[in-house]
C-alpha cells in the first residue's frame, strides 16, 4: 500500500518554497506506508480470528494477543511519524502576517 496523501495545500506548494527536506518528507511517506501496511495486517489477523471457529473465550485471548503486539510494534514508528509531522508544522509560514 502507498500513501498518496500530500503535506501541502497546492497554494502553499506554488507560494512558498518547500519547507521540509525532501528526505524528511520521503521518511515521514515511508512511516505512514509502514504504519497503513502494519495497521491492515493487524485487522486482516482479526478478521480471520473472528472468522474462526473457535470458542470465544479463545478467541478472546488470542484477540488481545494480536492487540497487544500491534501497539507494541508500532509504537516506535507512531512516535517517529509523530515527531517528523511536527517539524513540518513547524516549518511551515504562519497565515498570521
Amino acid at each position: 500500500m502507498r500513501y498518496n496523501g500530500k503535506l501541502r495545500a497546492k497554494s502553499e506548494v506554488s507560494t512558498y518554497s518547500p519547507v521540509i527536506a525532501p528526505e524528511t518528507e520521503e521518511r515521514l511517506h515511508i512511516l505512514l506506508n509502514a504504519l497503513d501496511c502494519m495497521d491492515a495486517r493487524a485487522a486482516r489477523d482479526l478478521e480471520i480470528l473472528n472468522r474462526s471457529g473457535a470458542e470465544e473465550d479463545l478467541k478472546e485471548f488470542v484477540r488481545q494477543g494480536i492487540i497487544s503486539r500491534h501497539q507494541e510494534r508500532r509504537l516506535p514508528l507512531q512516535e517517529a511519524a509523530e515527531e517528523l509531522r511536527a517539524q513540518f508544522q513547524a516549518a511551515l509560514p504562519d497565515d498570521d502576517d
